[in-house]
């Protein structure tokens, strides 16, 4: 189970699109925030770039089960390339547990990066808080139009 999308040796180019679903649970003690970053780099890991970054409204003490989708699609390339990004949450609940919406939508810009580096991988960072008591119980993971 993990998020990560290696990168062909062709790279990324404008159009490249990635998607993730997400499934997650809570218990009724978590009620912070949590956010959720596409990191790009070349180590698959928390110390890639985080490009965009979604935070997840702060819950309820309720437990709750969602699913979480994050998009990222590369609007242009070279050393100050930019992309895209959306995301969006829906819940069992309609006013309590993950959000007190019954879903979010969230889009977003990123700064420029390198998308030229040779091994690029592309994926998510969760960052839950500190009371936010979540469990990852399923990630999809997929990239196309290289």
């Amino acid at each position: 189970m993990g998020s990560s999308i290696a990168v062909p040796a062709a790279g990324l180019i404008v159009g490249t699109s990635f998607q993730w679903v997400i499934t997650i649970t809570k218990t009724a003690a978590g009620v912070a925030t949590s956010t959720f970053d596409i990191a790009v780099g070349t180590t698959g890991s928390v110390s890639d770039a985080a490009v965009l970054s979604f935070t997840k409204p702060a819950g309820t003490a309720v437990a709750d089960e969602g699913i979480f989708k994050l998009y990222m699609t590369v609007r242009s390339v070279g050393a100050a390339g930019t992309a895209i990004g959306e995301f969006e949450m829906v819940h069992n609940l309609a006013a309590t547990g993950h959000s007190i919406l019954p879903t979010v939508a969230v889009s977003t810009l990123s700064g420029s990066f390198v998308t030229t580096t040779a091994n690029l991988i592309v994926g998510v960072c969760v960052t839950s808080g500190a009371s936010d008591a979540i469990t990852i119980k399923l990630v999809q993971s997929e990239g196309y139009n290289f």
